[in-house]
């Protein structure tokens, strides 16, 4: 799950939003029975992680989160690398449906307050909001649908003949200069013509784009309410002003108070509660270049085949991926670091600092000795023996040490050192440099069609390719 929050220091409309970007799944849950509400175990646990987070996001002081409900195609991988083939991919209605449970139990448990559309939260206008409808209101989140769409739709140029002609844009606009109290009409023209198209876009598809209040927001100035002080109306369900908004109410005209609709007016009750933390939850961030991102670890996936189209493959990739997880962070600052300066505790498993933290603080880092990494020489064979031994290895199956041929557990290190390697050829790693250079060598020499040297028909296939490109027909190679 990829997640995107905006904490309390984050400028408007972000401030205290979180966007559920990515959700993606394996299915090998087990076991596959049902629950006791007759829904699949996998859903039922699955609704209750997301819940989870749900709940610790709004304890944490956040007060929404929105999610673009918007299924994946058959062979489209948005986290995980290879899904298994019997797999079936959600269409778009299964899909908000299962959403749509997930919020019911939700709110029943008291973690979302309501729950509304984008469209509806945001570009509706109704009879008790006073706050203007204006696009700079919605949160902009990274890869959600209406910041894409939106700025399309400022770079594509109108024309303003075809405006006049749309009856719609021009009772847009008459309904704007009649609400407009401050002059400003012309200012803000790009925006209510935004706004117009945006509604028209999202509205035959709204029910993709939800938003749930985890916490109260006032009905008159749509923002959350933080101080925890309130007022809320005796007679409607789910109907809260801010002070601000209250004193306002108080003001206005008996006829303008709420509900707008009606003669008879309602009461207000006042409610304090305790006011919403800072977002921060005093947990160091972890950085990491294969983690930053879906793509960067969609990327990273497929570079090094950790795919989850079978059980046992999921299990060797999910294996790997928490050892590139913790492996390639510094256990002081958390920072990804280089592995040739690595410096790691010789008692604890996987407790490694970076250079700079070790010239920093030196051997008070850990309470056990730091022994720095060391590129190890090969040993002094010849290339010969170590093109035989590449040969060998690549199909030998014997335990560890235990085979007798020279150079053979020498070679299957560099074949696992290959997986682990985070530096590689190009980072300028000399046991990946030299196994390089053994399978160029090889593979210009080889002619086992189909020969088990990892790389080899890869490389056979690029040389090829580029002798064709240089030589020309295929005949002529062939002479």
């Amino acid at each position: 799950m990829y997640v995107q929050e905006y904490g309390s220091d984050s400028p408007l409309p972000n401030r205290r939003h979180v966007y559920l970007a990515y959700i993606d799944s394996v299915k090998y849950f087990r076991p596959e029975i049902k629950s006791a509400s007759g829904e699949a175990l996998r859903t039922f646990v699955y609704h209750e992680i997301l819940i989870g987070y749900l709940d610790y996001c709004k304890k944490i002081g956040f007060v929404s989160c929105s999610i673009w409900a918007c299924p994946s195609t058959k062979r489209d991988d948005y986290v995980l690398y290879c899904h298994p083939t019997s797999q079936k991919m959600p269409k778009s209605d299964k899909l908000r449906s299962w959403y749509q449970n997930l919020i019911k139990k939700a709110v029943k448990d008291g973690v979302v307050v309501e729950r509304n559309t984008l469209y509806d939260f945001f570009l509706q206008p109704t009879s008790d909001r006073k706050a203007s409808i204006s696009a700079a209101c919605l949160p902009y989140c990274e890869n959600d649908f209406w910041p894409g769409e939106a700025e399309r739709l400022l770079e594509k140029k109108d024309d303003n003949t075809s405006q006049k002609k749309e009856p719609q844009v021009g009772r847009l606009m008459r309904v704007a200069k009649r609400d407009d109290r401050k002059g400003n009409l012309e200012d803000n023209l790009e925006d209510i013509l935004l706004v117009h198209k945006l509604g028209e876009k999202m509205r035959t598809m709204k029910e993709d784009f939800i938003m749930l209040c985890l916490q109260r927001f006032c009905k008159h100035c749509q923002q959350p309410i933080v101080s925890g002080k309130s007022w809320v109306c005796t007679c409607c369900k789910n109907f809260h002003l801010c002070d601000q908004c209250h004193a306002e109410e108080l003001s206005a005209p008996l006829k303008d108070r709420h509900p707008a609709t009606t003669k008879q007016k309602h009461a207000f009750q006042r409610i304090e509660e305790e006011p919403l933390p800072e977002t921060d939850d005093g947990d160091p961030t972890m950085e990491s270049k294969y983690f930053d991102s879906r793509i960067d670890f969609l990327k990273h996936c497929q570079d090094n085949q950790y795919q989850f189209d079978t059980l046992r493959r999921a299990k060797h990739s999910t294996m790997m991926i928490l050892y590139h997880l913790h492996d390639s962070a510094c256990s002081a600052c958390h920072q990804a670091m280089d592995q040739r300066f690595a410096w790691r505790c010789l008692v604890c498993a996987g407790c490694n600092f970076c250079d700079s933290c070790y010239k920093q603080d030196g051997e008070k880092l850990h309470i056990h000795k730091l022994k720095q990494t060391e590129q190890q020489v090969l040993p002094n064979y010849t290339l010969q023996d170590y093109l035989e031994a590449l040969v060998h290895a690549s199909k030998c199956f014997c335990a560890a040490r235990s085979c007798a041929f020279k150079l053979c557990f020498t070679m299957k290190k560099l074949f696992f050192h290959g997986v682990r390697c985070d530096i590689r050829n190009r980072g300028g790693c000399r046991k990946c440099i030299f196994m390089w250079k053994l399978l160029l060598t090889h593979a210009k020499h080889c002619g086992d069609g189909g020969c088990s040297v990892p790389r080899c028909r890869d490389i056979k296939a690029f040389f090829m390719d580029k002798t064709k490109m240089i030589a020309g027909p295929p005949c002529a190679v062939e002479c």
